[in-house]
Order: structure tokens, then sequence, then C-alpha cells
């Protein structure tokens, strides 16, 4: 592997194509077009057209390549590159931007948008109404998070959340320790461009052991610049006086490209709708990252490497019986705190390494990709400062191929996956033994699109042998997953069908687990009996639009079988917390529907109005009761005015509110705390200071509600930890 690695890094440095292609965006006045995106998205190049509307990329267009052109305000064009075709491209003025209701046609990395229900959000506006990426993602239908305020924060789809929402970054999966709540996704906004959603387990090309979804999260593209540009970025929120800095350089010189990214950031305990505070909710974050890539017409090699490493307290940790703490105890730092819990402070420390070797070949009609990528997770939980309550490293190891071909209306994709992923303790004592999962996968999928009509199908196979000697536990699981999908795509509407039945292994953590899990307060037992997951999903999507309403509307059903879950029991350990064991219930369902409506007004273009309502109903067919933790319904509105040229030394660009009304979840099962309904009102005043500086101010949870999230790690103790109160947030950029 590593001769080869070389060798492909040796031989793209021998040739160097230096041909040009360029192109001219117009408007349907046959008016140019500037600061066009034209997105490169197989080679993740971006360039931007001139006040003329023209364009130059570096080097020729690599044949049968997807390029996207999209701006705010305008109709986004995708387009799959054939040699020597004209690059003239006509984007038409929109009153309604059609990406946001999910009409509009693009390739991304879990598939094309009509085949699938890919959903993207641009990290740019992760701060139109959020403090956090995680935050500003939940804001989509269907999604939630968990969290408790700050600083650990999970992503929900359709009331599934851990290994059943599979997270990729730049192609490589991120394992970081999925199997809790307490633990975070592993690394921060730095550095991203994008992100792209998949609500179930129909992206098999990434979406093995995905029965909830797939997150990709992509980094910045590379810009062809031939001086070093930029940018800084500082945050602040008074929640928990928040100061977080950015930098983030890049450059390019002779199809050479080169990004590098920086990041430290210092948040305190945050600040309670009384003013008090929640002790030991503080976290620090620094981050580095760095790419690299060399480009030829028909060859791209990528290397990036990044480091994430978090120092995160663990609220409501009181080395005491949960139930019988009062929330005075652990919301107020001025008092003398339970035992010697102020002086010891429960904290996690989280080292993460990713490293990422890509290279992609394009010739004919076909693309093929060679992918390695190298995962570490180093996780040290502290009870008290001086000796960890463990410690654990979490590898992973990946290689995956991929072959994408055209055939006339027909693209099939192939592709092979093989990894190893281990657990070791370095520690005697230990929540999961040392453990080793080796895998091996193979999928194949077939999209047709013929003018108004189009459907995909696909398989994937999957091995996974999993091992660990202390528990003299040897055993392997075959899975055989399958999508297949359909849409019909007459004028102004768009009408999906798309159903998956995929397959999960159970994880290390589900089969051993035995010992005390300090950040989640309780006892944990693994089920070496545990079985495959097998989920069968269908989606039904409807999309209307025309120049100011959109409309989509999406019911689904899906029915797992053999459901691994973890539930409290009546005994307790060393008499204070509660002991939780893994089993399986033989079939639940999750079904529900997911509508959101868009509406700019004819006189007022610049306005525009967003609701989208998530509703989930959970049932145990065992019991006929519902799941713990299903996501309370909701009902969330954005309204957006954009300012145009309107200024006062400065620009105004935007003004947003956002409000989120939860339901009261009544949907409980027993020893499950039930909980109010809310709303939370947030603001945001998005301004350009000069032509390089521009700056968003936020007012978070303007009504100062006090709430309760279902979802939260700390709502069962002390009666329930509320979320923060009333804040203001300031987030600074500068580009150079």
């Amino acid at each position: 592997m590593k001769k080869l690695f070389f060798l492909s890094l040796i031989v793209m440095n021998v040739f160097t194509i230096y041909s040009q292609t360029k192109g001219v965006i117009f408007d349907d006045n046959n008016l140019p077009i500037n600061q066009v995106n034209i997105y490169l998205s197989d080679q993740n190049i971006l360039l931007y057209s001139n006040e003329k509307g023209e364009f130059i990329s570096e080097s020729d267009i690599p044949n049968n390549s997807y390029i996207n052109f999209y701006k705010n305000g305008y109709s986004t064009k995708v387009i799959r590159y054939v040699s020597n075709m004209s690059l003239d491209i006509i984007l038409n003025k929109l009153h309604i931007s059609l990406d946001e209701v999910g009409i509009s046609r693009s390739y991304n990395k879990l598939g094309n948008s009509m085949l699938t229900s890919v959903e993207k959000k641009s990290v740019s506006d992760i701060f139109s109404y959020s403090t956090s990426m995680i935050e500003s993602i939940s804001h989509a239908s269907g999604v939630d998070v968990i969290s408790s305020g700050t600083g650990i924060q999970k992503l929900v789809v359709r009331g599934l959340s851990g290994m059943r929402v599979v997270t990729y970054l730049n192609g490589m999966k991120i394992e970081n320790q999925q199997w809790a709540n307490d633990h975070g996704i592993g690394f921060t906004d730095l550095g991203l461009y994008e992100i792209e959603l998949i609500k179930g387990s129909s992206a098999l090309q990434y979406g093995g052991e995905a029965i909830g979804g797939v997150l990709y999260f992509k980094d910045n593209p590379f810009v062809i610049s031939k001086s070093i540009s930029g940018y800084l970025n500082s945050k602040f929120n008074n929640s928990n006086f928040l100061f977080s800095n950015q930098f983030g350089l890049k450059w390019s010189i002779n199809n050479l490209y080169i990004n590098l990214y920086g990041q430290y950031s210092l948040a305190s305990d945050y600040r309670l709708p009384n003013n008090s505070y929640l002790f030991n909710s503080r976290y620090r974050n620094t981050a580095i990252k760095f790419s690299i890539a060399k480009r030829k017409k028909n060859q791209q090699n990528i290397f990036r490497y990044q480091y994430n490493g978090d120092e995160i307290g663990i609220p409501a940790h009181t080395h005491k019986d949960l139930n019988n703490v009062n929330i005075d105890d652990i919301t107020n730092s001025n008092i003398d705190l339970i035992d010697d819990y102020k002086v010891t402070r429960p904290t996690q420390f989280i080292d993460n390494h990713l490293l990422v070797y890509e290279n992609n070949y394009f010739f004919n009609n076909s693309k093929l990709s060679f992918h390695f990528g190298h995962f570490i997770n180093n996780l040290k939980e502290f009870e008290k400062w001086t000796i960890p309550a463990f410690d654990m490293q979490l590898s992973n190891s990946q290689l995956r191929t991929s072959l994408r071909t055209h055939y006339n209306s027909f693209t099939l994709n192939f592709g092979a996956i093989a990894g190893v992923m281990k657990n070791k303790n370095s520690i005697s004592e230990r929540l999961i033994p040392d453990a080793t999962n080796n895998e091996m996968g193979f999928y194949s999928t077939i999209d047709f699109e013929k003018k108004k009509i189009g459907f995909n199908t696909g398989l994937r196979i999957d091995f996974k042998h999993i091992n660990s000697n202390e528990q003299n536990y040897d055993n392997s699981f075959l899975a055989l997953s399958s999508s297949a999908g359909m849409y019909f795509n007459p004028e102004n509407y768009i009408l999906k069908l798309i159903y998956s039945g995929s397959f999960r292994s159970p994880h290390f953590s589900e089969l051993f687990s035995n010992g005390m899990h300090h950040g989640t307060n309780r006892y944990e037992i693994g089920n070496a009996k545990l079985k495959l997951e097998k989920g069968h999903q269908i989606d039904l999507k409807y999309q209307w639009s025309n120049q100011h309403f959109g409309l989509v509307v999406n019911p689904f059903t899906h029915n797992i079988l053999d459901f691994i879950s973890i539930n409290p029991t009546d005994s307790l350990f060393q008499n204070s917390y509660k002991i939780f064991k893994y089993s399986q219930y033989k079939e639940v369902n999750f079904s529900g529907i997911e509508m959101n409506f868009h509406y700019h007004p004819h006189s007022l273009h610049n306005l525009h109005f967003e609701q989208s309502y998530s509703f989930i109903k959970t049932k145990n067919l065992d019991n006929n009761q519902a799941l713990a933790l299903t996501p309370s319904n909701k009902i969330k509105t954005g309204v957006k005015l954009n300012f145009g040229e309107y200024n006062l030394g400065f620009k105004f660009k935007s003004f947003a509110i956002f409000h989120l009304y939860s339901l009261k979840q009544k949907n409980v099962v027993v020893n499950e705390e039930e909980t109010d309904a809310y709303n939370v009102i947030d603001l945001a005043l998005n301004l350009e200071l000069y032509n390089r500086i521009s700056m968003v101010l936020g007012l978070n949870n303007l009504l100062n509600e006090i709430y309760v999230p279902h979802l939260s790690r700390v709502k069962d103790v002390g009666g329930g930890i509320p979320n923060p109160g009333r804040s203001f947030s300031v987030n600074i950029n500068y580009k150079f």
C-alpha cells in the first residue's frame, strides 16, 4: 500500500497539462452574471465568473464529469460535461430559490438528487439562525438534536441516531464512539463547505448499516488563486462566553492546490433562563486541517489531514444517585457542590486524527476512484482528575474503490470497500473490551433518466467478522441491502417513490459493554446474543413550485426487525446508578410525515417565508407501546428579508427570524418523563461592514423561554435542566 501511494505521487508530477476550458454565463435577458459559483464536483474545485460572466478552468475539464452552476436568486444548472461542448450557460432569474424546496437537479456525493432524496445545506448559511453547525442542520424537517445545551450535540434523523445515522467526512466513515449520546460527531464546521443528508438507507455506496440515514460532510473546494487568499473568523456568545477563532488559507499554482485551516474555541458553563449556570457544561476545542491536490486533465490526487481535540465537561455527573439530586446542586457554581464534584469536574478528553488519500482517474465515459482513509479516536473519561475512568482508542482504516460509467441514459456505479476497526483499552478498567471488526462490502447501482422520468436500483453486500478474545466472542454477519426508486417530473412538480432495505450488525458496545458509563450516569451491560437489525423503509415525496410558492410533502414508514435497544432495569449499581441492558425487539415501526412550505410574495421579492412540519410516531409491535426517546412533533418557521443594496455607510444584507414550536411529548414508555410544549424564537441580522468584512448579529431564545427538549441528556436530572436562556451572539468574518 505504501509503495503504491508514493508511486502514484511520483507519477502525478511527471506531466502537467496547461490547456484551458472557458465559458460564459448569462441571465435570461442575455446579460452577463458576475460571481456565479462554478463547482467542478468530481474534482472539488470551485471557479467564479467575472464581471463579463466569463470563467476559465486551468486545465481541461474531464469528459463526463459534473459541473454545478449556481448563485442565489438564479436557477441552478447541472451539466454532465462532454469534450468540446459549449459552456455558454443561461441561468434564469428566480423569485423563489428552487433548491430550497429540493426541486432543482444536482449531482451530489450521495447521488443524483432527482433519483434520491438528498438534502443539502451550505455551511456559509449555517449561522443564519444558529450558533452551531449541528443546531443549523436540525432546522431541517425530520431532524432533531440530542444535547445538554451546548458542547456535545448529536443529530437524530426520523427518531434514529448514533450508529444508525452513518457520518462521512470527505469519503471517510467517522466512527468516533458513535454508540453513545454523550459523544459528538468529532469535528467542527472548520473548513467545511457543504453538508448532504439522506433520510433512510437509499445511499448504497455509503449506506452500509445506515438504517437511519447518511450525513456526508464536504470540505471547502480548492480554488484557482495565484496569490494567497483566505479568511479570519471570530465568534462570541454570551450564554456560555464562547470565544471561537478560525483562519483559512487557500493558494494554487500550476494545477497544485493547497488549503490550510485552524481553530481554537473556549466556552464556560452555560447560563439557564433563571440566570444560574449548569456547572461543568464548559468545553475547549482545538482543530487544524490541511489538504493538497494535484490536478491534470484526466487525473487528480488529493491528500488530507485533520486533527480535532476536545476537552468537554460532563454536566450533571454528581458521584451519587441522580434521583436524589437537587437541581441547585448542579446549576449554581457559587455554592458548595456535592462531595468533591466542584474540584474533580468529570471530563471527557477526545483526540481525533483523520488521514485521507484519494486518487481519481477520468477516461472515456467513466471515473475510477481509489480512496484510503485512516481515523483514530482517543477517548478518556475522568470521574476524577487524577485517574481516568476509562481510556480507549478506536481506530478505523478503510480502502474504497469505485467506478462510475455512463451509457446513453444510464449511469452505472460499482464499488468495493474493505476496512478494519479496532477498540483498544489502555487501562485495566474498561467499559468496552478490546475487540476487532473486519469488514468487506460490494455494491452496484443503476440510474436511468429520460426526459421526465427516471429510476434507480441497487444492491449491496456486506460481510463483517467481529472478534474479542477477552469476551471469547468470534462471530460473522452477512447482510444484503437494496434500494429502488423512481420519479416523474412534468414541468413544475416531481413525484418520487423510494424503497430501501438495510441491515445493521451489532456494535462492540451493544455486544460487550460491562461497566460504569460516567457520561450517561448509568451502568451498561451488553448482549453477546444480538442479531442483525433489518430495516424496510418506503418514502413517497411530492414537490411542487412556481415563481412564488414551493411545497414538499413527504410521508414515510419504516419497519425495523430485531431492533437493538438499551433499556433500564430495576437493579442499581452501588446502590446509586441504574443498570441498563441491551436487548432486541422483534419489530418496531417509525412512521410520519414531513412537510415544507416556501413563499415569496409577488410584491416583495426580497422576502422569503418558509415553514416545515415534522410528525413522527413510533411503536414497539412487541407490546404496542411507543419507543423511548421519540422526538416530539415540531413546527419550524423562518422569515428572511434580503435588503439588497440598502445601506447606511454599511450594507444591510438580510434579517432573519426563526421560530420553533415543539409540541408536548406524551408518547413515552414506563419510567420516561413527559415533556411540555415550548416556543423558541431566534433573530439574526447579516451586515456587510466593508467590502471584505461581514458580520452576523444573533439573538437566541428571544423570550427567555424555560424549556427542556425531550431528547436532552439532562432532562431527567433534578426535575429537568433547561436549555440556555436568552443570549446574543456576534460572528465577524474578514476575507482577503
